[in-house]
């Protein structure tokens, strides 16, 4: 009979690929840091959103009842003079309501930008991830080839 031995090969990685993977982990890194600012940026931009949302209501509603006191006033007989300064405050508290409303459109649409850019970093970060997550597999494949049938069988691949 022939004396068999079984050789077990441990493959390491080639230096590119150790490259790769910590290339891959820089990135991911770099992708959650931008994704976190970017977030920030959005919270800190809500926040203005919701207190000039906020301020705008409030004039909306003074203007209302402004107009309302202006209305009682002309028909109690106001003066002229007075119903004039009046109609003019009101004007301008309006000209501030509607730049306020473009203002939050705009803040609006940078928020839009904001969550678009945050989507694409997102998006960009979760190929890397797969691609690591391919490399681990693919590095944990050629160590199983070396292993032999009984040690293969007990073997599990772990994501970790």
């Amino acid at each position: 009979m022939s004396d068999q031995r079984v050789i077990i090969v441990e493959v390491t990685p080639p230096r590119e690929e150790h490259d790769e993977q910590h290339f891959l982990e820089k990135e991911i890194d770099l992708a959650e840091s931008k994704i976190e600012r970017l977030q920030d940026k959005k919270d800190r931009l809500n926040k203005r959103i919701g207190k000039l949302d906020h301020k705008t209501k409030s004039l909306t509603k003074s203007n209302e009842r402004f107009e309302e006191v202006l209305d009682r006033s002309q028909q109690e007989g106001a003066s002229r003079r007075v119903l004039e300064t009046g109609l003019e405050s009101l004007k301008q508290s309006r000209e501030t309501c509607l730049e306020n409303e473009k203002t939050l459109l705009e803040l609006d649409l940078e928020a839009l930008g904001i969550i678009k850019k945050m989507r694409e970093w997102e998006v960009y970060r979760e190929k890397l991830k797969t691609r690591q997550e391919e490399m681990r597999f693919e590095e944990w494949m050629r160590r199983e080839e070396g292993l032999r049938y009984e040690d293969w069988k007990k073997s599990k691949y772990s994501r970790d």
